[in-house]
């Protein structure tokens, strides 16, 4: 069900839109088709399997699977790792019964600051619920939990979780993570939490050993050199089945070596440099991907000349890595994290 803002939106989109030529249209709206498409991976049931015994506790009580930490570095492919696995999932549809419209999923970015109080607002507010802008902070807490109630929330998901670290004094960071582990040992209305973020997110597990009892890590590494066949299934499927382009004259296999050292590995990047060969040929009018369009996408992308680009020449290894990775430059990424795991039984200061 979408919501009225979802629905302005799209009516702004689509003006915005028709001010464009058509061919730029066509090319815009085949790609984001393409983008819409998910591209397989062995996380995928990994996750999947995480979430069905999140599901499980609920029921059981099992307290490891209360809290799911989802982590990499930036343009990893947690966002939408998660957002595939939910999306496939009919336990997170709306749903319409006599108490009147379900809200089973409750998906939000985390707010910057990230304290407390910034954090259940961000959380209601994304429920449809006013909240008075001087609500006092004793009230926030009881309000997200009675409209978690009232909503029939299950799963709360939080995006750019990290930015939770940002909180310099350990007593708040610790409050609002003592009202997490509220939230999932509710005996009212248990919810289960799932946290995705970089790597200082980590910290806010392993800091305290209420939250690690209560959680399960889910880190997302780069694809190592031993792994590049995985890269290889992604140009198949993103260029033959995605696109529905042909490529006859690619090497699959040197190209995928050269996609890991381009993106140093990184997921996303990967996926989006190939995207973004495929998106040169659509400007083209062809049918056909090319190493040259892999070539002029890595261009496009690092500004390179033309000795360095590793598409191009015969001794790529030699050049340097990573300069095709997608980095973020949100400030909430660049967290600064001096917190040292709290011994059992202390409490911060």
């Amino acid at each position: 069900m979408s919501t009225e803002n979802d629905r302005r939106r799209q009516r702004a989109d689509q003006r915005l839109f028709a001010t464009m030529d058509d061919d730029d249209q066509r090319v815009t709206a085949r790609m984001e088709e393409i983008r819409a498409m998910n591209v397989s991976t062995p996380r995928d049931k990994l996750l999947s399997l995480r979430i069905g015994k999140m599901k499980q506790s609920l029921r059981s009580g099992d307290k490891k699977h209360r809290i799911l930490f989802v982590t990499g570095e930036s343009n990893a492919g947690k966002s939408r790792l998660v957002a595939n696995a939910l999306a496939a999932d009919a336990a997170f549809r709306k749903y319409e019964d006599d108490d009147g419209w379900a809200t089973p999923l409750l998906l939000q970015d985390a707010p910057s600051p990230c304290t407390q109080r910034n954090f259940a607002i961000r959380l209601i507010n994304g429920l449809g619920f006013p909240v008075r802008a001087k609500i006092r902070e004793s009230e926030i807490w009881p309000l997200l939990e009675e409209q978690l109630r009232a909503h029939r929330v299950r799963f709360i998901v939080i995006d750019e979780a990290q930015r939770t670290m940002k909180i310099k004094d350990q007593a708040e960071l610790q409050k609002l993570s003592d009202s997490l582990i509220g939230l999932v040992d509710s005996r009212d209305w248990p919810v289960r939490i799932i946290l995705i973020g970089v790597d200082p997110l980590d910290i806010l597990r392993t800091r305290d050993s209420q939250m690690r009892n209560r959680s399960k890590p889910m880190r997302l590494a780069g694809i190592p050199a031993q792994k590049v066949g995985r890269i290889e299934i992604w140009i198949k499927e993103i260029i033959c089945d995605h696109a529905a382009f042909g490529m006859p004259d690619i090497d699959v296999a040197d190209t995928a070596r050269r996609l890991r050292h381009a993106c140093d590995g990184n997921a996303g990047s990967i996926i989006e440099l190939i995207r973004a060969a495929v998106e040169l040929v659509l400007k083209s009018g062809r049918s056909n991907v090319s190493a040259v369009d892999f070539a002029q996408a890595y261009a496009d992308l690092t500004d390179c000349e033309p000795q360095d680009n590793l598409f191009e020449t015969k001794l790529w290894e030699a050049l340097p890595s990573g300069l095709a990775k997608i980095v973020k430059t949100d400030d909430a990424e660049d967290a600064s994290v001096n917190l040292k795991p709290l011994k059992p039984g202390e409490r911060p200061r």
